[in-house]
Formats: structure tokens, sequence, C-alpha cells
């Protein structure tokens, strides 16, 4: 789970899956593919949740290249995923790719209509147990997603909404703790912290995260590091 999240939220919440070098073109191909695979099988666990993965990462891609109508591709993907994520959780409610990939398709819809817009629609709750269940489940699956998913999406929520800066901090903590030393650690990590510490007044913690970020490539990084 290399590249998380562009989620102007995540909602952020989560988190972005790895993209590789597919085209929005291939991605969109595989989303409609697994769509028909996912509609004839339609008591399928497995078929239902890697339509929610596919519309998922089309999404998260058009977010990511900010490609012409992005916000109205972000928007149906992620009802798309959301459908069959749904579908998923119902076939098998104690399989983490169920819950985790329509947790994802929450920040991928997020990012077409906005946090506030998803969140009066009731998806902080539903968002809210779906991370927290892939992480009862499997915290560990997809190089420790749901940790810092879950992580990401304290994070970011409003503060009207139950941002918990407390946990934020505690489940990247987890999450640099047990993959630190794997080559498939998302950097990001040391963006999110890296921020949550510039907002608790933690200059020089947050100067430490910010700069192993910026030097993995992120650009938001590098800004942040300029304000302080």
């Amino acid at each position: 789970m290399k590249k998380l999240i562009t989620l102007a939220l995540v909602f952020m919440f989560a988190l972005p899956i790895a993209l590789s070098a597919e085209t929005l073109a291939s991605l969109k191909a595989d989303a409609d593919a697994a769509t028909k695979a996912a509609l004839a099988a339609p008591t399928s666990y497995e078929a239902n949740w890697k339509a929610a993965k596919a519309w998922r990462l089309y999404g998260d891609k058009a977010v990511s290249d900010k490609v012409s109508g992005y916000k109205e591709i972000a928007e149906k993907s992620g009802q798309e995923g959301l459908k069959f994520g749904e579908i998923a959780q119902k076939i098998n409610p104690n399989g983490v790719e169920g819950w985790y990939y329509y947790g994802l398709c929450v920040g991928t819809y997020s990012d077409g209509v906005s946090i506030i817009t998803a969140i009066r629609k009731g998806f902080k709750g539903k968002t809210q147990k779906a991370f927290e269940t892939a992480y009862s489940l499997n915290k560990m699956y997809d190089d420790c997603g749901p940790i810092l998913s879950l992580g990401r999406f304290w994070q970011v929520l409003p503060g009207i909404a139950g941002r918990d800066r407390d946990k934020a901090e505690k489940l990247f903590n987890e999450y640099i703790k047990l993959m630190a030393s794997n080559k498939d650690i998302n950097m990001d990590v040391y963006y999110y912290r890296g921020e949550l510490y510039k907002d608790l007044g933690k200059k020089a913690e947050a100067k430490a995260d910010l700069t192993k970020a910026a030097a993995a490539g992120n650009k938001e990084a590098k800004a942040l590091l300029a304000e302080l």
C-alpha cells in the first residue's frame, strides 16, 4: 500500500492503495470487467470485494492525476465501489477485504463530493465501522493498511465530527513500529504524523517527520516544512 490516499479528506480516511504504472483507461477497463464478474456471481465474496477495489483504484488514479472531470469520476467510482463493498460485507462479514475497500471507497467518493457532504450523508459512522472492523479482523492486511487508514480517519475528521488526534498518533506510531523496516512502508505516514505534530505545536517532532516525507517525494510535506 505504498501510495496512500490523496483524499482530500481522506476522509480521507483512508488511505490510497498502491498505484502501479497502470493508465486511467486500463484501470477503468479493469473496473468494468470486475463489475461484470461481480454481477455474474452476486454471491461471490471475492468477486464483489475485487470490484470494490477496482473502482477504488480507478477513482483514486483520476484524483491523483487531476484529470479533467476527476471529481465526477471520483463520485461515481466511489459510489460503485461502496455498492460492491457493502455486498461483500454482507456475504462474508468476517472478511477484511469487504470492510477495508468499502472504507477506502468512501474516501474516493468524498474526493468527488466533499467531506462535509459525505458526513451529511452518514458516511462518518459507516467509515469508522469499516476501518475499525478491518483493523480488528486483520490489521496487517495490505501492508498494515487498516492501521494507517484508521489513523488518518481520526486525524482528518472535522473537529465538530469527532476528530481524535490522540488516537491518530497512536495508530501512526503503531504503523511505523510494524512497518519501519519494511520496504513497502508508505512514507506518507511521516507526512501525516508530521502534520499532526505541527498542529499539536511539537515543532521538532514535526520537522523530523516532514523531512523524511519530503525526502521521499511528498510535496505537501515540503510545503509544511517551509512553514516551520
